[in-house]
């Protein structure tokens, strides 16, 4: 009996699990009808500077089943979504949220997900506290 030999796949799991970086900010934009937005991004802490082009290869291979490509950053919100399902597949499946390095800023990107921008100041300002209780409750400083 012959098994399918995954390792590549599964080293690609442990190294995006190490690697991967989740970015929430907010941004002034005079174009905007609050005059702010939220910017989000998703990034690799070195595996594009100083990983190998193996590494690659097995991050590569873990992201093929999800037929996402591997790319220095995701800042889209098609791609957004793809990693957030996938993160959401991962711990549904495995209960992984825990192993994940950058817990904290998974947790504010499914935060800002959930709860998106508002569109009126009043609400505005009251998902601003909403947004700075949550940073304060993980613990952790967001600022770019």
């Amino acid at each position: 009996m012959q098994t399918d030999d995954r390792r590549e796949e599964w080293m690609g799991l442990g190294i995006l699990l190490s690697e991967i970086r989740f970015g929430v900010w907010l941004e002034n934009r005079s174009d905007s009808r609050l005059g702010m937005r939220v910017r989000r991004r998703i990034s690799w802490r070195s595996l594009f500077n100083s990983g190998t082009m193996a590494q690659q290869a097995c991050v590569e291979a873990f992201l093929s089943p999800f037929d996402m490509e591997l790319k220095e950053s995701y800042s889209s919100r098609d791609d957004i979504f793809k990693w957030l399902l996938i993160f959401s597949k991962l711990d549904g499946m495995y209960e992984l949220s825990h192993a994940i390095t950058d817990s904290s800023g998974l947790h504010m990107m499914r935060w800002v997900t959930e709860n998106p921008l508002p569109r009126d100041w009043d609400d505005f300002l009251v998902w601003v506290d909403s947004y700075d209780s949550e940073i304060d409750m993980i613990g952790h400083d967001f600022s770019v």
